[in-house]
């Protein structure tokens, strides 16, 4: 079954890290900033920077070399230092919210940071550290940060938070951006005696399309359910259909077949879709339903909250942190910093290092086999 809701650890910051060819620094130069009794050391900035790249690869045109672009009529280059530093303001900004909203760190929060460092930092060790990011850096700058900022964002915008969101509002925001249904799914394609697949012949192809029609109708007429259909089907034919099982998935990530059939189907109403590969039996459902689920579940409402409102939330935490006051700046540390110091490939065109975007990570091998 697919995941509901996408979980969402990182509000804020890219995983997507370039390669460095590596710089040295003096003691002088080991921390970036400074807030009350923190310090921001040198190696969170260069991994700031190095996000910040990451999200220039988005915004330069796809035409355009990343260093040599613009965006928003600046230079490139330039944005990306501007947006470094605005992380730092960004995360003194989450760090000063987050004691003025009077939140504490639970167990679970400082499991999750120790984890999101501990899982990714394997991964880009060599990376980072040849950029000059130590493992205690990148887990402040981005699993430490990360959490703090979920946190924070929930305060605001839970219930009783400053930006307060109501829960009408966020069943519109989830009619608009899901649906709920169950299906199965039935090749026209059979193993023959040698293990190869072969396609159905067209009386074999009209037999089991009529059969799927009649369990439609029983659907529809209430005579027995979509799980009892499944059940019967896979036992008259002796074989085991792809079956999605009852669940809400994002419009935007279906596969055309499905997402194209819903919108003129009614709640419960089951249909047959036959397509080139196979046949459909699809019932829609009630998405009032799955939102109450969703609602009944505290992980499940804060996740849509955070799929709501996540970059909003960046975004405002960026610019909340370009004026906060008492963040001490080590200019001479940051001015080493150069942008090609996190950039392996100076021809890197606009789009070409964004994060990808896949969804909850699962499709079931119904929807994946129709474009095989």
């Amino acid at each position: 079954m697919r995941n509901v809701l996408k979980k969402a650890l990182c509000l804020c910051l890219a995983l997507c890290l370039a390669v460095s060819c590596g710089a040295c620094y003096s003691e002088d130069d080991t921390w970036a900033a400074k807030h009350g009794d923190d310090v921001m050391p040198i190696g969170a900035y260069i991994y700031y920077l190095s996000s910040a790249y990451t999200e220039a690869g988005n915004r330069v045109a796809a035409t355009d070399k990343i260093l040599e672009g613009e965006i928003g009529g600046q230079k490139s280059k330039d944005w990306m230092k501007d947006r470094a530093l605005a992380y730092v303001g960004a995360y003194y900004f989450i760090c000063d919210k987050f004691e003025e909203l009077g939140l504490e760190m639970q167990t679970s929060d400082l499991t999750a940071i120790e984890t999101g460092a501990s899982t990714y930092w394997p991964y880009f060790k060599s990376r980072l550290e040849a950029m000059g990011v130590s493992e205690e850096s990148f887990k402040k700058a981005y699993a430490e940060h990360n959490v703090r900022a979920r946190l924070v964002m929930l305060a605001m915008y839970g219930e009783g938070g400053e930006k307060e969101l109501s829960e009408s509002e966020m069943l519109d925001y989830y009619k608009e951006n899901y649906d709920s249904y169950e299906y199965m799914y039935v090749s026209k394609s059979k193993m023959d005696e040698d293990g190869n697949s072969v396609a159905l012949t067209d009386q074999e192809k009209q037999d089991m399309l009529d059969s799927i029609n009649e369990y439609a109708d029983k659907i529809n007429s209430g005579e027995t359910t979509f799980s009892e259909a499944y059940t019967d089907y896979s036992y008259e034919t002796q074989t085991t259909p792809q079956h999605e099982t009852p669940g809400a998935a994002k419009k935007s990530e279906m596969h055309p077949n499905i997402s194209g059939a819903l919108p003129d189907m009614k709640d419960n109403e089951a249909k047959v879709l036959e397509v080139d590969m196979g046949i459909y039996l699809l019932q829609k459902l009630s998405l009032e339903d799955r939102f109450k689920e969703v609602m009944e579940d505290a992980t499940q409402k804060e996740d849509l909250l955070v799929e709501m409102k996540g970059d909003e939330f960046n975004e405002y935490a960026l610019e909340q942190g370009k004026a906060l006051d008492g963040v001490e700046v080590n200019e001479k540390a940051i001015g080493r910093v150069k942008v090609d110091d996190v950039v392996t490939d100076k021809n890197q065109t606009g789009a070409s290092v964004a994060p990808s975007s896949s969804g909850d990570g699962e499709s079931s091998a119904a929807e994946s086999s129709e474009t095989e």
